[in-house]
């Protein structure tokens, strides 16, 4: 008898606990049993008030945003903006690994490599609809499969910035052709004991883009040379065979000390303050550079100036459309979000974010924002449409890694451990192993 009621208090106490377990497991909220991508987007919606709110993941800085918060402030009164900052040195490798368990941002910035390759992954969804009135160009950048995947940004640049202030200090000229540029750089150096040049090339990016433009300038504008990206990709040439003989007026400007060894050495903070100082005359950069000068000393006077070479076209900026905004295609406001990028879309949007990126363009059709005075000195190959992104027709397989890699090789010509020659050498056996394997 005893036993026998031992076993039915046991059985009350299993049947209490399983009662009470599943009204606990009813009582728990949709937050409290999902993954925690899924926990972060409810919390998004208690940090919103109840309202949307959209998550935009950048490599770009508050004061970089300055005129896009706004935008979307004014245009959205009901909804709540996050930026996510990321470093750009790590904000692919981030944001892909968010994206693969559904924790990403709800609009995501991304270059055109980001972009093809995450449409192919099916991270992003298009936004075809909204970009019917964007150029050939911007559709080129960010289409894959007919489809659309980027509302784009502004164009990116890079030129040369010069100090007004010190050259009208100092009697130095504005130059306006290759060996006035370099006859300057002397100026400066030898009697004006002024550094012609402060400049980072700790980023590889940096360091080929340099060389890049140089090459623009001469080559790349030319018949034979737009088609050298297509000849690349298919194994049809060499960088030995068409890039090495243009790269004259490069190794001209190492003779002439306008790259130097310690442009390696030191970091981008470190050049610009160099620069904003009056300890050197010039700089290279695009808007973020821009932003950044002004944001230093707000009453410093610049000019822009192009990339000169000795042959060719003879001037050029480097850049393109390589920057757009995508959407998630996870995203818990997916609707809300779209119509987000679908305002960044029309005219008032692009001008929001033109304004932060001063110097740039917008690839609307049939819309132009003029750009200050400042850019008056690249505004001929603004016109004229050389302002290009050699590496965009390279293929994508090979775009990233061999820019990359042309800057990493590039450095050690800096540093005096090889020659132009073995860094070329070196830049078509990895490009023959990409193709081939």
């Amino acid at each position: 008898m005893k036993s026998i009621r031992l076993k039915n208090i046991f059985v009350v106490l299993l049947s209490a606990i399983a009662v009470i377990t599943g009204a606990l497991f009813l009582g728990m909220s949709r937050a409290d049993l999902c993954f925690a991508s899924d926990k972060e987007m409810d919390l998004d919606f208690f940090r919103g008030g109840g309202k949307p709110y959209i998550r935009i993941s950048t490599w770009y800085k508050d004061g970089d945003l300055t005129y896009l918060k706004a935008f979307l402030a004014e245009q959205f009164p009901d909804y709540t903006f996050e930026f996510v900052y990321v470093d750009r040195s790590n904000y692919e490798p981030i944001l892909d690994s968010q994206l693969s368990y559904k924790g990403a941002p709800d609009i995501l910035y991304m270059d055109q490599e980001m972009i093809q390759k995450h449409a192919a992954t099916g991270y992003i969804a298009p936004v075809t609809d909204l970009c019917e009135d964007f150029s050939k160009e911007a559709w080129d950048a960010f289409s894959y499969g007919n489809q659309m995947y980027a509302v784009p940004n502004t164009s990116q640049f890079d030129c040369i910035y010069y100090n007004k202030d010190l050259f009208e200090k100092k009697g130095i000229p504005v130059p306006n052709s290759y060996y006035g540029f370099v006859s300057v750089c002397d100026n400066m150096r030898l009697v004006k004991g002024i550094t012609p040049f402060s400049v980072s090339f700790k980023s590889p990016y940096a360091l080929s883009d340099a060389a890049l433009a140089i090459v623009a300038a001469t080559y790349f504008y030319s018949d034979r040379g737009s088609g050298f990206g297509g000849r690349l990709r298919y194994g049809r040439t060499t960088f030995r065979e068409e890039f090495l003989p243009y790269m004259d007026d490069w190794k001209d400007l190492m003779l002439h000390q306008v790259f130097t060894k310690d442009m390696y050495t030191i970091d981008q903070a470190t050049a610009m303050e160099r620069f904003v100082d009056g300890m050197a005359g010039m700089t290279v950069g695009g808007p973020e550079t821009y932003n950044e000068i002004i944001r230093r000393n707000p009453d410093m006077r610049i000019g822009t100036l192009p990339f000169y070479s000795r042959e060719g076209i003879r001037e050029a900026v480097i850049g393109g459309c390589d920057l757009g905004l995508s959407l998630n295609k996870n995203s818990r406001y997916i609707e809300d979000a779209m119509r987000v990028l679908e305002a960044l879309s029309t005219p008032e949007g692009q001008q929001a974010l033109w304004a932060d990126r001063p110097g740039s363009q917008t690839y609307l059709k049939d819309v132009r924002f003029e750009n200050s005075e400042v850019y008056d000195g690249i505004k001929k190959c603004r016109d004229e449409g050389r302002i290009f992104a050699p590496w965009m027709s390279w293929g994508s397989d090979l775009n990233r890694p061999v820019r990359y890699q042309l800057g990493r090789e590039l450095q050690g010509v800096v540093l005096e451990k090889q020659t132009v020659e073995e860094a070329i050498y070196n830049i078509d056996k990895l490009v023959k192993q990409i193709l081939h394997g």
